[in-house]
């Protein structure tokens, strides 16, 4: 099995750090002593720096320099968390993730399942509600609850086909910006507040608020799981929607869901599944020394 690739590289970090500084890369310039076209390489994945420039890329940014050369140079990769189809027991059968794209661009949205009753809860809809509505009818399940993270787009595609064909409620991040919900639907649709705990069956959901990428982003969690739409991915963080939300955004990340069990199964909106260990040794966005 192919191993799913990092949705980010180094230059898609550096540029999510730079900006989220707000500094131009001719500022950013000044500050390393780094060309302005080496710079825009990095960020274009055509140049791979040195040691060197890493370590001032990094101190730069506030970055922790071991965990970002570790990317940078392929080193690390979170396990492998997925259920085998061929191990019906492993633990974490009950979680399907849908893969759908847009175009070359791939999204992840994600069915939790209680297997005794036979019900479940989505959180967003991998942009593809054929994939959702299949695995729901395979497994004779009916949805609950489908959960936004966020309302972009590549998260929601296919919301309303999926609510109509199942009559499951829509959760709405009580500070996302407007989310266009048809009329004939509108009566399933309720507010999730922070630290709000929703039940389906034996599930058990809490909503955390991380605002950061979005004003209203929000991480669903579990004993075992935490969903984290576009708040944070394998080894990187989603992009802020302003400087202040970059402050933000990393805040949340750190208070939010890096304070849960260091066992807590991650999975995000894009990319691999990981851990909150593994993310506390190597997401670069998050120096060691913070934790300690």
């Amino acid at each position: 099995m192919n191993k799913e690739p990092l949705e980010d590289e180094l230059g898609d970090i550096v540029k999510k750090a730079r900006t989220g500084l707000g500094l131009t890369l001719r500022q950013f310039s000044d500050r390393t002593d780094i060309a302005v076209n080496l710079l825009e390489e990095t960020e274009a994945y055509t140049y791979k720096p040195s040691d060197a420039e890493l370590n001032i890329i990094s101190r730069e940014l506030v970055l922790s320099p071991p965990k970002l050369n570790d990317i940078a140079k392929g080193k690390w990769y979170p396990e492998e968390y997925y259920p085998s189809p061929t191990s019906p027991n492993d633990e974490l059968s009950n979680v399907i993730m849908i893969k759908g794209n847009i175009g070359s661009y791939k999204v992840n949205g994600y069915i939790l399942i209680d297997k005794k009753n036979g019900v479940a809860v989505a959180f967003d809809t991998g942009n593809d509600c054929r994939k959702v509505l299949e695995s729901l009818k395979d497994k004779g399940l009916k949805l609950i609850y489908i959960f936004l993270t966020h309302g972009h787009f590549d998260h929601t595609g296919g919301l309303m086909e999926i609510c109509r064909s199942t009559g499951a409620s829509i959760g709405l991040p009580e500070r996302e910006p407007d989310i266009e919900i048809d009329k004939d639907i509108s009566k399933g649709v309720f507010f999730v507040r922070d630290g709000s705990i929703y039940k389906a069956g034996l599930l058990e959901v809490m909503a955390i608020a991380t605002p950061g990428h979005t004003q209203g982003s929000t991480c669903y969690v579990t004993q075992s799981y935490c969903f984290s739409g576009d708040t944070l991915f394998a080894g990187s963080v989603g992009k802020a929607y302003s400087t202040a939300g970059y402050k933000t955004l990393l805040n949340s990340v750190r208070t939010k869901i890096l304070s849960l069990n260091k066992t807590v199964r991650i999975f995000p909106g894009h990319g691999p599944a990981t851990t909150v260990s593994e993310e506390l040794m190597h997401n670069p966005f998050f120096p060691t020394e913070v934790f300690s």
